[in-house]
């Protein structure tokens, strides 16, 4: 079996699927994307004011960190007379980024309508588009029936939803070797992030069928757990409701606001800072540490098999940065240079492809201060020496609506960085 089995025509119930195109999607219409930049400690102040104030209709894409960087804000229609002023006053500038994000939305779902589900049932399954939480299934499990020498898929666990946490190893069965983890999909807007896993998957198995060296040289010396969709249920609601959702779909006691930002609900530095106590809010850190049956059962399965484990990633969007723990402290690690050389010479690699510009830094350096993080918590309590949170593309000019068109070459950089790396930490 190969990839002739793999892309066969696929087809699976129509039932459900005009869900996709129903009238409960959330509409952004003239939805604003700007960004804004302020140049003293009043415009910082009043920026860092609004992103705090859990009432505020602003949505900050990224947060405001330092008085020198660039802060993508989304602004409601009815808002951006008033905000305008405001910026105006506080002598902050700000350009459009994207006019009417409700046209950028509508072109990514043109392929979702009723037709083009109907399209889709008859065509083999694209890596070039963006799938749903079901295709996604299918995909991954026939990955096994394509690749059964070199792929396992498992489940981990289950979601809040109770769907299926979906795990692919990729590795030479019977042998014990150094593992790689990697997972996407924990911010369900991301819609980047799952799809660049599928495509590193999918490249991975059937480069390596094809005879390809290096990829051959990456799989027999590691095994590679590949998570492609950690917030399955934040995930489907994005397809289903609203397109900008954050976070996972778990329901909080006391609380009509629903759903924890996963990226803040991991039990090291837990709730030290940059994180919310406010179910409400984006970065709701959840009641406790290990709250959300997604988190907890990645955990699980690391700490069950923490002896062989090497690298851990974890796959987001946007800003094209490799992020090293900590996140909670400006305070670098003692091995951060052994981190960031091996990642410069992959972003290199990157950058042969198409010249994507990719920076490696820690999260405070590059973004803010942050804590409950995947990445701190594996290199702190699993004990992972290479740890990171990688954000993919872009910077901006589309943000977390990324083109389809994008995805190939944005997996494809990432491949060629990956396998730069992984060859990096082995010496």
């Amino acid at each position: 079996m190969g990839v002739k089995d793999l892309y066969r025509t696929w087809m699976f119930l129509f039932i459900g699927f005009a869900y996709y195109s129903n009238c409960n999607l959330t509409r952004y219409d003239q939805y604003q994307l700007w960004r804004v930049r302020p140049t003293n400690v009043h415009g910082f102040n009043l920026l860092h004011k609004m992103a705090v104030n859990e009432a505020s209709e602003v949505d900050f894409w990224t947060l405001p960190v330092k008085n020198t960087s660039n802060i993508d804000i989304l602004v409601h229609p009815n808002l951006q007379n008033y905000l305008k002023k405001q910026l105006h006053d506080a002598g902050i500038k700000h350009n459009v980024i994207i006019d009417d994000l409700q046209k950028n939305i509508e072109k990514e779902r043109n392929t979702i309508s009723d037709e083009g589900v109907r399209k889709r049932q008859k065509k083999p399954f694209k890596l070039s588009q963006y799938h749903t939480y079901d295709e996604i299934q299918w995909f991954i499990n026939n990955l096994q029936t394509s690749y059964p020498d070199k792929c396992t898929v498992f489940t981990i666990g289950k979601s809040a939803d109770d769907r299926n946490l979906t795990l692919v190893k990729i590795g030479t069965k019977g042998k014990m070797k150094p593992a790689i983890w990697m997972d996407c999909g924990v911010h369900a807007r991301e819609w980047i992030s799952p799809a660049t896993c599928l495509y590193l998957t999918f490249r991975l198995l059937d480069d390596y069928q094809r005879g390809n060296t290096a990829v051959i040289d990456l799989v027999d010396h590691y095994d590679l757990y590949i998570l492609p969709l950690a917030n399955p249920d934040g995930y489907e609601y994005t397809w289903t409701n609203t397109r900008l959702w954050r976070k996972s779909r778990s329901r909080n006691r006391k609380s009509r606001c629903i759903g924890v930002d996963l990226n803040r609900n991991w039990g090291y530095r837990w709730m030290e800072g940059g994180a919310s106590q406010t179910p409400c809010s984006d970065i709701y850190a959840g009641a406790k540490p290990f709250s959300e049956p997604e988190t907890k059962a990645i955990a699980d399965f690391i700490m069950k098999h923490q002896y062989k484990w090497k690298a851990y990633l974890t796959l987001h969007s946007y800003s094209q940065l490799w992020l090293t723990p900590w996140g909670y402290t400006s305070t670098l690690p003692l091995d951060y240079q052994d981190m960031v050389d091996p990642v410069k010479r992959a972003i290199v690699s990157m950058r042969k492809l198409y010249g994507t510009q990719y920076q490696v830094g820690s999260t405070p350096d590059l973004l803010y201060i942050s804590v409950g993080r995947a990445e701190d918590w594996a290199k702190g309590i699993a004990k992972i020496k290479y740890s990171y949170a990688v954000e993919l593309r872009d910077t901006g000019t589309h943000g977390f609506v990324l083109p389809a068109n994008q995805i190939i070459a944005t997996a494809k950089e990432i491949l060629a960085g990956l396998l730069t790396f992984f060859k990096e930490i082995r010496l």
